[in-house]
């Protein structure tokens, strides 16, 4: 036999005799399958192994090589001897590669106990020894408090890996909670500990792959600490395909714990362990296993994993069982009484405990596909987080029953808004059956009448969706609320109407829905397909009525509102037809009647729309050529409104037509005339305003005016003049305010207007009192928020304040403060995602500002593109942030989540980690 058939000879003895003796011959049968002379070597060392005698078997077992002639003996050998600087006292345990002892310092230098791993003498295979140090470094990537700490670490004299870990004196996880009776709720919190380390772990790109009770030891205090990662998977080490097979080999699995894919030898991920969890947290609520095997031979329990659907732990706590438990090799008999004993006092309140939203968590952990599963042990703890705050959970159907069951639990203050929801879709659908009838009696009053429900479903998406909003944490209702306006809807436009006025209700209505779904719920996808319905209805009203206006018009708000969802999600071929096609009708409407001042800000606004998009993907001729339109139109607008310019609306009019000029101009980069043109408009717009203080409209003219002439200004170099323009808007959104104190909307121009003069007070020189202004208007920005967070666009706008306060100070070298900031809008972002179902506009800002603490740490260079700092915590720092924002963007991408920038961003991410990655190795060498 040469050498290396005799280690693989020794690799499969040693994994087969850690099996019980009726398992044995299946592992040989799935392992020496191709080799009969190999099956039949192992099967007769193990027969040797189980008859011979003590004084005889290490001697036969030494004569072939496998096990050292002391092994035996050895763990009576090792205590009281010394490795490195420790005793041992005792052993705690034995597995596959090697014993744990119980040690203390030989040294005495203190006085405390820990837990000593060393390899087997036997087991010191270069592929074990291999494993067991990459053990040993893989707990030495992993620093948390509910991890077991790796204290040391080295070889013994005769060249044994050995390290030291922090010794965990405590019960597993199972036997603690048991002990200590606790209840549903304090379980379900002591599990999400552990899914914080495991989480950890993953983080780390370290998948456990043994999780399982006598893993999880919990303290006396209470604290669970997740253990032994002895056969735990490195993602980013660089150990190959061998030696990761043979340590396959080489372990012994718990087959009650493992993953279906892993059974079955299949690449194992991180869904692996949420699986494994899923089996952890089933035994913990409900005293039972997933899964009861006769024998744990790998085929067997493989067969059973991937033939049988897991019981609902509502339903088999009721039955009595007698199980083998991998941990204990006695027979334990489960019965309803004693399982609810130890957990919530009687079987019907755990039962009323478990059934719904914790079976169908379970359920969805322990799903054979990994695919189907949670995407992370984060998501799986935090849909067990929103069960426990009386949340809806993604495991569960998102039906109506469901959701309002679980509003009426957290919001019963606000059941009277619930109500109005659940009445108006009642008493619509009562209307509609009744209807019905009616037109079996006459088909003329059928059609009046069903134009009259379509308004009703109208007022329901405006109305109703509007008074959820002022409520906080109703996101989930006006979700529902979308989706049932809309199932009602499809089922409207399903009917042949040809009544132009009652297809105009059901396309507005499609409209509204589109919007909420847009901007308040964040569904861009969703809010396509509204529009997308919306759109095709007009078209048909217009092939019924040609030559009404209205519908052309309509048509156009239509095609612009679908423009809006096509940008956000990067469609661009379907993007510039619908602009096309805007660009066209407009024209069409303005050839029909040309000295029509609000016809031509029509031709001119889709101009600047597909303008703005041409620019914004990097299409500046075309861009500019629309510029160039939309100037024109405006031009004729301002000369036609001055022909008319009597009453003050008018007025209004001509001022906001100069201020559409002006932005042409900017776009243009033409400043000087831009700011000639914001000049006029804010010239007309404060004689209006003086003379009609309570015209609003007049009153946003005059700020835009000025606040966009600054901006003009300032790329001019003419900062005196900006800062004077920013000063005066200042002073007219605070005199307003002071009016209006509870205005929202001059809240933020208030905060927005103090940054912008403390900017420009530091422009001109004035710098003490420039960030006195700019922190003002950064107090300012979270009382807006703190005002009104019920509105995402609120969290949005607040939070762009706050950037750009955060980089005025990062330009002016005071770094500290602006990652302050920053951190600050990351903590509102968090918990503003946390309250609402679509999150996906907060993570996407969280991304960008995690990117951009990065850069402050790391003091990176945009134009050079390099990293400047040289202090190794700095960089540590830059490293995490980048590394977070990397990771809120792939969550994002793996969610399906689409924004234009997000795979440019993703890359540059990722080239900045591996700056910062190469920038710590050099401090390192």
């Amino acid at each position: 036999m040469n050498s290396a058939n005799r280690q693989q000879l020794k690799e499969l003895f040693h994994a087969a005799v850690e099996l019980a003796p009726p398992d044995r011959e299946a592992f040989l049968k799935a392992n020496c399958a191709a080799d009969a002379e190999l099956h039949c070597e192992v099967s007769a060392l193990l027969t040797a192994h189980e008859s011979a005698g003590d004084f005889i078997e290490h001697p036969a077992l030494v004569d072939v090589g496998l096990v050292a002639d002391n092994e035996s003996n050895r763990s009576a050998a090792v205590t009281g001897q010394q490795i490195g600087s420790y005793r041992i006292i005792r052993e705690l345990g034995r597995g596959g590669m090697g014993s744990v002892y119980l040690a203390a310092r030989a040294d005495e230098s203190f006085d405390k106990q820990v837990a000593l791993k060393l390899i087997k003498r036997g087991m010191d295979s270069d592929a074990i020894i291999k494993r067991f140090v990459m053990e040993r470094q893989i707990l030495a990537n992993l620093d948390h408090p509910n991890i077991a700490r790796l204290i040391d670490g080295g070889t013994t004299e005769d060249g044994l890996p050995y390290f030291v870990l922090e010794y965990i004196e405590g019960t597993t996880i199972t036997r603690y909670c048991d002990q200590h009776k606790l209840n549903t709720i304090e379980r379900l919190k002591l599990f999400r500990q552990v899914c914080a380390a495991v989480q950890f772990a993953h983080q780390n790109l370290i998948v456990h792959r043994d999780l399982k009770p006598s893993n999880i030891i919990v303290t006396a205090d209470g604290t669970p600490k997740l253990l032994d990662f002895g056969i735990a998977k490195l993602f980013s080490s660089d150990w190959s395909s061998s030696v990761e097979a043979t340590a396959t080999i080489g372990r012994v699995l718990t087959p009650e714990y493992a993953s279906p894919e892993e059974l079955r030898g299949l690449p194992v991920t991180t869904s692996s362990d949420v699986y494994s969890l899923g089996v952890v947290l089933y035994e913990l609520l409900s005293g039972h296993r997933p899964f009861n095997f006769e024998s744990r031979s790998p085929e067997d329990v493989a067969r059973k994993i991937a033939e049988s659907q897991p019981i609902k732990p509502s339903v088999v706590i009721t039955r009595i069982e007698t199980e083998r438990h991998a941990d204990d090799p006695k027979q334990i008999s489960s019965t309803p009484e004693a399982i609810s004993r130890a957990r919530d006092g009687n079987i019907d309140k755990l039962r009323r405990r478990l059934v719904g939203d914790l079976d169908n968590i379970l359920l969805k952990a322990l799903r054979k596909e990994p695919e189907r599963r949670y995407t992370s042990v984060q998501e799986f703890s935090e849909d067990l987080r929103r069960h426990l705050e009386g949340l809806p959970v993604l495991a569960r159907p998102d039906t109506l029953s469901y959701r309002t069951s679980k509003f009426i639990t957290r919001h019963k203050a606000g059941m009277a808004a619930v109500l109005i929801v659940a009445l108006t879709l009642v008493s619509a659908t009562i209307v509609t059956g009744w209807q019905a009838r009616v037109a079996r009696i006459g088909r003329a009053r059928a059609e009046r009448r069903f134009g009259e429900i379509r308004k009703l479903s109208n007022s329901l998406v405006i109305e109703v969706q509007s008074s959820l909003t002022t409520i906080p944490g109703t996101a989930p209702t006006q979700r529902l609320l979308a989706q049932k306006s809309l199932d009602y809807l499809d089922s409207l436009a399903q009917d042949e109407d040809k009544d132009v006025g009652v297809l105009g209700e059901l396309a507005s209505a499609y409209l509204n829905v589109g919007s909420l779904q847009a901007w308040t719920l964040f569904d861009s996808a969703g809010a396509l397909q509204s529009y997308q319905k919306a759109v095709a209805i007009q078209r048909k009203r217009i092939l019924l009525a040609p030559n009404d206006v209205t519908t052309k018009t309509d048509l156009a708000f239509g095609l612009f509102k679908l423009s809006e969802a096509l940008a956000g999600l990067s469609r661009q071929e379907e993007l510039f037809q619908a602009c096309d096609e805007l660009i066209e009708l407009q024209k069409t409407l303005l050839a029909a009647d040309p000295a029509n001042a609000e016809r031509l800000s029509g031709v001119a606004g889709s101009y600047e729309r597909r303008g703005d998009l041409l620019r914004a993907f990097k299409r500046n001729e075309e861009a500019n050529a629309d510029f160039h339109s939309a100037l024109a139109s405006i031009k004729q607008e301002i000369n036609l409104a001055k022909e008319t310019a009597s009453d003050p609306q008018a007025r209004v009019n001509l001022s906001y037509y100069y201020i559409q000029q002006g932005s042409a101009f900017d776009n243009l980069g033409e400043w000087q005339n831009a700011a000639e043109s914001f000049q006029i408009a804010g010239r007309i717009a404060e004689d209006v305003y003086r003379e009609n203080p309570g015209l609003t409209q007049a009153r946003r003219n005059v700020t835009s005016s000025h606040n966009q002439r600054g901006d003009a200004l300032d790329k001019l170099g003419d900062y005196r003049g900006a800062l004077e323009n920013y000063r005066y808007t200042l002073k007219v959104a605070t005199e307003a305010r002071a009016r209006n104190p509870n205005s929202s909307d001059l809240r933020y121009s208030e905060a927005k207007d103090t940054i912008k003069v403390g900017i420009a007070l530091h422009k001109v020189g004035d710098v003490s009192d420039s960030f006195e202004l700019v922190r003002k208007g950064l107090a300012l920005s979270r009382q807006y928020m703190a005002e009104d967070r019920s509105r995402a666009a609120t969290i949005f706008y607040g939070t762009e304040l706050f950037q750009q306060g955060a980089d005025f100070l990062a330009s002016k070298g005071r770094h500290e403060e602006a990652i302050a900031v920053y951190q600050e809008a990351l903590q509102i972002l968090e918990r503003s995602a946390a309250e609402t179902i679509q999150d996906s506009g907060f993570r996407n800002l969280m991304a960008r500002y995690e990117a951009a603490v990065g850069d402050l740490y790391a003091s990176f260079d945009s134009e050079t593109k390099t990293i400047k700092a040289t202090s190794q915590g700095a960089l540590l720092k830059a490293r995490n942030s980048y590394q977070q924002s990397l990771d809120t963007l792939r969550s994002l991408q793996q969610r399906g989540v689409f924004f234009s920038d997000l795979a440019n961003r993703l890359e540059e991410v990722s080239q900045k980690l591996s700056a910062c990655e190469t920038a710590l190795a050099k401090l390192k060498s």
